[in-house]
């Protein structure tokens, strides 16, 4: 090889990589951050709403990976996972329709499987209620790295306990603790080591052991995303979402239609800012 095109391979390993050597394309991420490495996130969502207005959010939340293959964090943006609600975060505030703040989030990731093509982790997360219900979610977060070199593939099976039920406002009895089951996933391809953009979605089985007329409800949720990522003494992702959480509801309660498209559309604009490790074997 010559030295020109040793320059040059080293150079691409330089911009690909960010830190000691956490990928900057996004497809290529692992399912936690590297040990000693901090996240900040912000995003403001705005969305349909039951009734008149819209929703809208400003959610503000973070992670940390204290030793290797583990992250804790106050937040909703876990690599992998598709787009939760708006209104959740470890500082979240509700503009509309309702001036209020939203629930807080705390879980707990550990990547127990870290291959050359396929990473498995599992997740613990709880949600704090201010606004909603408690709740807690056990998942198993996949992630098939660039299949052909082209597409990485993003899969999680979730259960969720809910300390209420998710149709409350549309029954006279409402119970006091159900069960969600889900499938969800993505497709991401990075068009350059810095853009890429995402089309999800997924099904779940929701609101088990809810009210008469209102319990194993199937839904259908559907997104589309992209996002840039800049490199600097920072990695910070931009991105934007849009989507509906769900596109399609079945035996649903009655005034929740198979398409409610109006009321369950959403729209997403945030950031995250990755430094680089802090602590750890690989601070820098």
């Amino acid at each position: 090889m010559s030295a020109a095109a040793a320059d040059v391979d080293v150079e691409a390993a330089a911009l690909s990589t960010f830190g000691s050597s956490y990928p900057v394309r996004f497809a290529r991420r692992p399912l936690v951050l590297h040990e000693g490495m901090v996240r900040a996130d912000s995003r403001l969502t705005i969305a349909g709403a039951t009734g008149s207005g819209t929703f809208s959010a400003l959610d503000i939340g973070g992670a940390v990976s204290p030793v290797k293959n583990l992250e804790l964090g106050l937040s909703t943006q876990l690599t992998g996972a598709i787009p939760a609600p708006g209104g959740i975060s470890l500082i979240s505030v509700i503009f509309s329709p309702k001036a209020s703040y939203g629930d807080i989030p705390v879980y707990a990731r550990y990547q127990f499987h870290e291959g050359k093509s396929f990473l498995s982790a599992v997740d613990l997360a709880f949600v704090l209620p201010a606004n909603t219900d408690f709740s807690i979610t056990a998942g198993l977060p996949m992630r098939v790295l660039e299949l052909f070199g082209l597409f990485t593939m993003d899969m999680n099976l979730n259960i969720r306990y809910r300390n209420g039920d998710k149709f409350a406002a549309y029954v006279t009895d409402p119970s006091n603790a159900t069960f969600d089951f889900t499938f969800s996933g993505a497709s991401i391809i990075n068009l350059t080591d810095h853009g890429y953009v995402e089309i999800g979605g997924g099904i779940g089985v929701v609101n088990v052991g809810g009210a008469a007329g209102a319990n194993n409800v199937l839904e259908l949720p559907a997104y589309l995303g992209g996002g840039y990522t800049y490199k600097g003494d920072v990695l910070i992702d931009i991105f934007a979402q849009f989507g509906w959480q769900p596109v399609m509801t079945v035996n649903g309660p009655p005034g929740v239609d198979l398409f409610n498209i109006a009321d369950d559309w959403f729209s997403t604009v945030g950031v995250k800012v990755h430094t680089r490790e802090l602590f750890g074997p690989n601070k820098r």
